[in-house]
């Protein structure tokens, strides 16, 4: 059975080095995706080099309703920030707003990730982030995910909270341009065994919508789409996108292998 269309989407987080080692490694798995028919790829760089690789002047499209239900149209490389502000503009030395990085090509915002969480980001701070980058006309890709499980089931309230923290917060008018991404702290570095089975990330993902659902009404809530991140590479990557009934997929480290990346978007696009 053929999937509508999954999201891929790559996180870079600080690397590389410099601009001549983005563009190689970009170039590479723009090659990758401009064959895609259905798989929309989404790439975050480090904020610096997005204008460079496929922003104002570059290849990247802008964000519109057609396309697959993650959004854009296959084919492009799309752009995506790490992370924006919680301020609008002001006197915030070092911060980037979501309006200055949809300047520069941004199409897509990263939201909530665990690193940023585990660096002080609250849900209050989330939901700030969330409001400013979906009110510039970015796409949002919100992660939530428990740092450890418990035999008692906690950690299913730590995901509604997050679910519903940001949620809460926005436009509800506004939430059709964003995508969750549940990304289990504690899968992070674990290898195929000892991460989430793709069972678990289904039910996992019909909790997320389930609790959208609470804020944003039944069919809005469950349309939302899912991505799954945490140690996701070329291998485990197949199994989860053939069972775990999700809309695509967030990765980290192997998006910096333009060989792993793209067997990931080809097999995403096979299905």
């Amino acid at each position: 059975m053929s999937h509508k269309g999954f999201l891929i989407a790559g996180n870079w987080k600080m690397h590389p080095d410099t601009l001549g080692e983005a563009k190689a490694v970009f170039a590479s798995i723009a090659r990758k995706a401009k064959s895609a028919r259905k798989t929309v790829v989404v790439i975050a760089p480090p904020a610096p080099f997005i204008r460079d690789l496929g922003g104002k002047g570059g290849k990247a499209g802008k964000s519109g309703a057609k396309g697959n239900a993650n959004g854009g149209r296959p084919g492009i490389v799309r752009m995506a920030a790490q992370d924006v502000s919680e301020h609008h503009s002001g006197a915030f030395t070092g911060s980037v707003s979501a309006r200055e990085l949809r300047s520069a090509g941004a199409e897509y915002a990263i939201i909530g990730h665990s690193e940023r969480r585990a660096a002080g980001d609250t849900g209050e701070i989330v939901a700030k982030k969330a409001k400013q980058a979906l009110e510039a006309g970015l796409r949002v890709i919100l992660c939530v995910g428990e740092t450890e499980r418990d035999g008692h089931a906690r950690y299913l309230q730590t995901v509604r909270e997050q679910v519903h923290s940001v949620l809460s917060a926005i436009d509800k008018k506004l939430a059709r341009w964003m995508t969750i991404a549940y990304e289990p702290v504690w899968a992070i570095g674990k290898s195929y065994d000892s991460a989430p089975k793709p069972q678990d990330i289904h039910e996992m993902s019909i909790y997320i919508r389930k609790t959208a659902a609470e804020v944003l009404g039944k069919k809005s809530g469950l349309d939302i789409p899912v991505l799954y991140g945490g140690s996701v590479d070329a291998e485990n990557a197949k199994a989860i996108l053939k069972d775990a009934s999700i809309d695509g997929l967030l990765v980290g480290r192997e998006s910096l292998d333009p060989k792993s990346f793209g067997n990931i978007i080809e097999y995403a696009d096979s299905i």
